[in-house]
């Protein structure tokens, strides 16, 4: 074990006090762990552009592809973060169960990661949450494509279930901090905000992506 990371004899949660005094059902971790990956970015972007892609061409129009593209963008945005703000996960997924954080590793920054030993680089990364700002973005942007065709009560649950379902289980599980998930949280919203503010409909877009133009009328 890396010198300066216990290993508590209690598997902790990060919520602040333990939610259970009594450890959980196994079968209820690994519920939460499969939940989790609600979240996750590669299947969900896929997703998003698979049906992105089949409204393009039913539509003849590259207008969907290019709102996917430009809320993969905005999901770089993480990396940005997560690079300038290197927090160590309180729980490391990997490897299982892994390692532990201390009080003092929870800081915002944390520069120094020479007593983590070989696994320093991939310890850190937790602040924000990526998952949670994948909900808000990739579920946003599913009810942006195919919101016409959905109720108001189906594009409210897309909206919210998946994301507060997330929050939950990568906190509950010490995947991240609790402040990581809320910012995840304040980070989704402003950048699907972001997405929802700009008419995709009509944006000028380079004549190469749309060369039907030169044959429209003026």
């Amino acid at each position: 074990m890396a010198r300066g990371v216990p290993q508590p004899p209690d598997r902790p949660r990060h919520l602040g006090p333990r939610l259970l005094r009594r450890a959980p059902a196994p079968w209820f971790d690994w519920f939460l762990v499969q939940t989790n990956k609600l979240g996750q970015g590669g299947f969900l972007s896929g997703l998003a552009l698979g049906i992105a892609a089949i409204i393009g061409y039913f539509k003849q129009t590259v207008r969907p592809v290019v709102m996917f593209f430009g809320a993969y963008i905005l999901t770089a945005l993480v990396l940005v973060l997560k690079l300038a703000f290197p927090r160590i996960y309180p729980h490391w997924p990997r490897p299982e169960p892994g390692p532990y954080a201390d009080a003092a590793q929870a800081l915002l920054y944390y520069p120094d990661r020479s007593e983590l030993g070989d696994l320093g680089d991939t310890a850190v990364g937790a602040y924000p949450s990526g998952h949670v700002v994948n909900t808000l973005i990739w579920y946003g942007l599913l009810v942006m494509l195919t919101g016409a065709v959905l109720k108001t009560w189906q594009r409210r649950l897309l909206l919210t279930a998946p994301v507060a379902i997330v929050f939950f289980s990568t906190t509950y599980l010490g995947f991240h901090w609790l402040t990581d998930s809320i910012a995840g949280l304040f980070m989704g919203l402003a950048l699907i905000r972001v997405m929802q503010r700009v008419h995709w409909t009509t944006v000028p877009l380079p004549l190469w992506l749309e060369p039907e133009r030169r044959y429209r009328r003026p």
